[in-house]
């Protein structure tokens, strides 16, 4: 089967559409970037550090072990990875310490993002994506199809496997990760292959609590997981144990997280980092009497503390940066996405998994305001 890609616009936010075999896809894709992929790569501030901490113990011995362990369970995503970085021209060491870096106990840095999860007549799963400011319209939907199974779109970083943001496949399953921080990394593989290998196989939040408990990642991250029946699931996967909560009946409706471990011990809240504090303002929502709608999620996701969570960077231009918001309502098949600065764009999850950008439209949130 050949390749095509093609290229739309979610509102402002850029869109790839790929499709075909998985392999020969992401050569596609890394070829189709390689000309701003190269000036990226200088600016990459993660990949001097990253270098430093594996050029002796016990960096290297955890990058020995987390690559082996990586290769052996996700041989197909490995392959993708270094697909990519053929494509783009890029050396896949380079491009495997990145994809890496949260499995390798280096923890410190500004990394970060929120999520909430809503069950009661309606089902919600909302996430801000934090980054760096200089990642403010690199990013991009990547809606990956053709391949014999669901199409899947997650929000991109080049250079990255498609696997640490937020995914939604075919199927109506959606899931959102937060960064969660390991000093001592576990006996598993990346976290971002074990993200990636999670959209080739799950369907239902059943089959994907079940995937992540048998799939151990050396390092963290939470899921905060929804699908079409309306089931809300946080799960914690953090050098090799989880933790599961689920919203609804017996826990209360909402659920939150950002970034250290609420259930599992060994992933604090980084002394320099906003997780703490974000996660605070979180906690002290007064839950809706009645089911809010995605203006509400919206509402909390894009104000600036201390009534929201969202993250602006100093005027050094160093910092926590949200890049841009989701809110997917299960119940009613629909997701907003609010590129920062810009206006929120509705459309249905189901054209949003298929690539399909014709649905869009504006989400005016002055004329659809939430309970409260």
């Amino acid at each position: 089967m050949s390749v095509s890609l093609a290229e739309h616009r979610l509102g402002s936010l850029r869109w790839i559409v790929l499709t075909g075999p998985d392999r020969q896809a992401f050569g596609a894709l890394g070829e189709h970037v390689r000309g701003e992929l190269a000036a990226l790569a200088e600016a990459w501030p993660a990949l001097p550090r990253l270098r430093r901490h594996v050029s002796g113990p016990p960096g290297r011995d955890h990058l020995a072990a987390v690559r082996r362990a990586t290769a052996e369970a996700f041989p197909a995503e490995w392959a993708e990875l270094a697909a990519f970085a053929a494509g783009a021209g890029v050396p896949p060491d380079d491009l495997g310490l990145l994809n890496l870096r949260g499995d390798l106990g280096l923890v410190g840095g500004e990394i970060g993002c929120s999520d909430l999860g809503w069950r009661r007549e309606r089902s919600v799963v909302a996430h801000n994506e934090d980054g760096a400011l200089e990642d403010v319209g690199r990013c991009a939907l990547l809606t990956m199809t053709g391949t014999g199974r669901p199409p899947v779109t997650a929000f991109w970083y080049p250079g990255f496997l498609p696997a640490n943001a937020f995914a939604l496949t075919g199927d109506g399953l959606i899931w959102t990760v937060d960064h969660l921080p390991v000093a001592a990394p576990g006996p598993g593989a990346g976290r971002h292959f074990v993200g990636r290998g999670l959209q080739r196989t799950a369907r239902t939040v059943d089959d994907a609590v079940a995937y992540l408990r048998s799939r151990p990642s050396a390092g963290g991250f939470s899921y905060t997981i929804g699908d079409r029946a309306g089931r809300v699931v946080s799960v914690e996967a953090a050098a090799g144990r989880h933790a599961v909560t689920e919203a609804g009946p017996g826990r209360g409706p909402l659920l939150w997280h950002t970034n250290h471990g609420r259930y599992l011990s060994g992933a604090e809240p980084e002394a320099d980092g906003t997780s703490a504090a974000r996660g605070q303002t979180l906690d002290a929502l007064g839950v809706p009497s009645a089911d809010p709608d995605p203006s509400w999620f919206l509402d909390v996701l894009t104000s600036p503390p201390p009534g929201g969570v969202r993250s602006d960077p100093g005027p050094d231009g160093r910092g926590l940066t949200t890049l841009c918001t989701l809110v997917a309502d299960l119940t009613a098949g629909e997701a907003v996405i609010a590129p920062r600065g810009e206006p929120p764009v509705a459309i249905p999850l189901a054209d949003l998994a298929e690539g399909n950008p014709r649905a869009q439209s504006n989400f005016e949130t002055a004329d659809r305001a939430g309970g409260s």
